[in-house]
């Protein structure tokens, strides 16, 4: 994993860009994976991801809230289908959303990968 607790894999697919995330969950590996997903955005042009979490650990209601804000200024117009591989992150997930979502983000958390994928590739002909 390059020294670092966690993998990140990108996959263009076209339209919209592919971010699978495994390994071990923290604070500080947050804060490094979604910078390293909106550079990745960025570089590449798109509007539109679909993050694919499968990471062992949590973070706390604080920390999410941090992450968040750190985030959220540099996603702006980008849609976001997360679907987290976790079932006991729901609690935390669903908190991570509403920040983002009374802040404006297009974000929305799915319990499949399958639904997730409809959602982005569907988005991508509304857009």
């Amino acid at each position: 994993m390059n020294g670092k607790e966690f993998s990140i894999v990108f996959e263009d697919r076209g339209t919209y860009l592919y971010v699978q995330l495994t390994g071990k969950d923290s604070f500080a590996a947050s804060l490094d994976y979604w910078q390293q997903i909106i550079d990745k955005e960025k570089e590449l042009g798109y509007h539109r991801l679909l993050v694919h979490e499968n990471l062992i650990g949590e973070v706390s209601e604080g920390e999410i809230f941090e992450i968040m804000m750190d985030v959220l200024p540099d996603s702006t117009g980008v849609q976001v289908a997360f679907f987290d591989e976790n079932r006991s992150d729901i609690a935390i997930n669903e908190l991570g959303h509403l920040i983002a979502t009374n802040r404006g983000a297009d974000i929305r958390i799915f319990q499949c990968l399958e639904a997730a994928t409809n959602w982005i590739e569907q988005s991508d002909q509304v857009v």
